[in-house]
């Protein structure tokens, strides 16, 4: 019966002497949880929405998903950010066009196109900035990455021409799930 007795006084007496430590860790874990979050919510409410007319220089603006795509019609080079391979992600420059809401990207061998055929989840952001006068705009089109058969190809009514040498024959879809954007004012 003593060893059954010891045993909580056992663990009793190891969480009270590492108790104190833990809770104070918990207490500093809640309050910078809490300043992260005041600090979120500061930046949200100064977010202004692209609808509104009373933009000022500093302004950080939200753009509409419109917008957004208007945006990545203006350019021709963007950024696909993707698994290479397991645990290493890799963000390369790519030439693109953008058919209906997708990004199409053409592609020779390699891991961008394993990800596409893996049907991998990605990233794609084309921007402009100034940093002189410290304005600029971004938009970034998360979505399913996949391969198109040659047949699709064919109907498509734009080609994406990459300006880099080399056989590229393969065409990358990356089909938008979600299009956000933001400007600096």
């Amino acid at each position: 019966m003593n060893a059954v007795t010891e045993v909580p006084r056992g663990i009793g007496g190891v969480l009270t002497r590492h108790g104190a430590s833990a809770l104070a860790n918990a207490r500093t874990a809640v309050e910078s949880i809490g300043a992260a979050v005041a600090e979120r919510a500061e930046l949200m409410r100064l977010l202004v929405r692209d609808d509104r007319p009373d933009e000022h220089p500093g302004d950080l603006i939200a753009l509409s998903r419109a917008a957004c795509l208007d945006l990545l019609r203006t350019r021709t080079v963007g950024r696909l950010a993707y698994v290479a391979r397991a645990g290493v992600p890799d963000v390369v420059p790519v030439n693109y066009v953008v058919h209906g809401e997708d990004v199409l990207i053409r592609s020779g061998p390699g891991p961008k196109l394993q990800a596409a055929e893996r049907g991998d989840l990605v990233a794609f952001e084309v921007d402009d900035i100034d940093e002189a006068a410290h304005r600029g705009w971004s938009v970034v089109v998360h979505g399913k990455a996949r391969r198109l058969s040659p047949a699709d190809v064919q109907h498509l009514p734009v080609d994406a021409q990459p300006w880099a040498v080399g056989p590229r024959s393969h065409v990358i879809q990356v089909q938008a799930h979600r299009v956000t954007g933001r400007r600096l004012g």
